[in-house]
């Protein structure tokens, strides 16, 4: 029985070690690896990829799984009706970003430095995002997020798909489809939950594999959609 009991922790461990190196490889050369980075320096490996946003003590996994990053305290101005009048939203948007959205704000809302982990500043001075990626704390002219997308919606917004039963098509040679092609399944985490990483994936373990000339954004999906009508990304949850 021990035996056994180690043959099963083996096998358990060295599956996560390929996902951690799995998921590592799909960041390595990405926007997100600041292995090359002079502040850059804890953990004590120099040239970690994970340790900028990842920990393994002591982390808040209430954000994302194992966040050791700083968790941005700011004030957000949400796209909801009141902020943006002419919008015929029905579902409603959360009072400040949730979930991974609050991971990825982090960084992108220019507030909190870009090494601020692990309970300090790496390197000693504070380095934020100055350039197109911030996107600061009003969200009044960005996607959405932070808001339920079920069947209840699609029922009351005829511009969208039902997400529990639409299934996404890309045309994309370089898709990589998932295990469940619904919005709900593919999209939305299967929790109903639109977030940042509804249409960008940091990791690169669904979508579009990351390319800097074709898919500088990591968008889930490249391309426009089998009538050429409009980006297929979009048109895989607006019925338009």
């Amino acid at each position: 029985m021990k035996n056994l009991n180690l043959r099963t922790l083996g096998v358990a461990l060295g599956g996560l070690l390929v996902s951690s190196l799995a998921l590592q490889a799909g960041i390595s050369n990405s926007p997100h690896d600041f292995s090359g980075e002079s502040w850059n320096i804890t953990p004590s490996d120099p040239s970690s990829v994970c340790g900028p946003c990842h920990q393994a003590h002591h982390a808040d996994s209430s954000v994302v799984p194992l966040w050791g990053h700083t968790t941005t305290s700011a004030g957000f101005t949400m796209y909801n009706t009141n902020t943006v009048p002419v919008s015929k939203m029905v579902a409603i948007v959360s009072s400040q970003p949730t979930g991974v959205s609050l991971a990825c704000l982090s960084c992108h809302d220019g507030t909190v430095a870009v090494n601020s982990y692990g309970g300090t500043i790496q390197g000693g001075t504070g380095v934020t995002i100055t350039n197109s990626a911030k996107i600061g704390t009003d969200l009044t002219h960005t996607h959405p997020i932070s808001f339920t997308y079920n069947s209840a919606v699609s029922a009351a917004d005829t511009g969208v798909f039902d997400p529990t039963h639409a299934v996404l098509q890309p045309s994309s040679g370089t898709f990589v489809p998932g295990p469940n092609m619904t919005i709900n399944g593919f999209l939305l985490a299967a929790n109903q939950r639109l977030e940042c990483s509804s249409c960008h994936d940091v990791h690169n373990s669904l979508g579009t594999p990351f390319d800097i000339t074709t898919n500088p954004k990591l968008v889930k999906i490249v391309g426009v959609d089998s009538g050429g009508k409009g980006s297929l990304l979009c048109r895989s949850c607006h019925n338009k």
